[in-house]
């Protein structure tokens, strides 16, 4: 990893009756796999972790506190893949461009119900293009 990379732990349940419920801290794991938390609240604080599986074990609760990544996972430096045609690329780069078109379901005033982003060449789609489009389609490019 090469850049830090920002979430956030979502809480559903304060089985500690201290910290509350929803977004009840930030966080950022650096490229050296350290993490640091940044509570909220009203007596926030700031603790660190040698690496975010130690924090989730300690912060997550039983699952009733989990970590939702802000940033998309970060490329790996190979970018190989035996599945598309130019290697793996970023999902903003490479010789397989995007496509968007409407699906064929529709809703019962006949209106469409999905629209489909693809790659156009034929290429799979990786969990990173996914949160790439996501992020974009809701509003949250870097």
């Amino acid at each position: 990893m090469t850049q830090p990379r920002r979430f956030h732990l979502q809480r559903t349940h304060d089985i500690t009756g201290v910290s509350g419920t929803g977004r009840v801290a930030n966080g950022v794991r650096w490229p050296d796999g350290t993490v640091s938390i940044r509570w909220t609240g009203d007596r926030p604080s700031t603790v660190h972790w040698d690496d975010i599986a130690h924090a989730e074990a300690v912060h997550g609760h039983g699952g009733h506190t989990r970590i939702v990544w802000d940033d998309p996972e970060p490329p790996t430096p190979d970018m190989t893949c035996p599945h598309c045609p130019d290697g793996h690329t970023l999902p903003d780069g490479g010789s397989q461009p995007w496509s968007a078109y409407v699906g064929p379901e529709r809703d019962g005033d006949g209106q469409p119900v999905h629209v489909i982003v693809a790659r156009s060449a034929g290429a799979h789609v990786a969990e990173s293009d996914a949160e790439w489009i996501r992020a974009r389609l809701n509003g949250v490019a870097s």
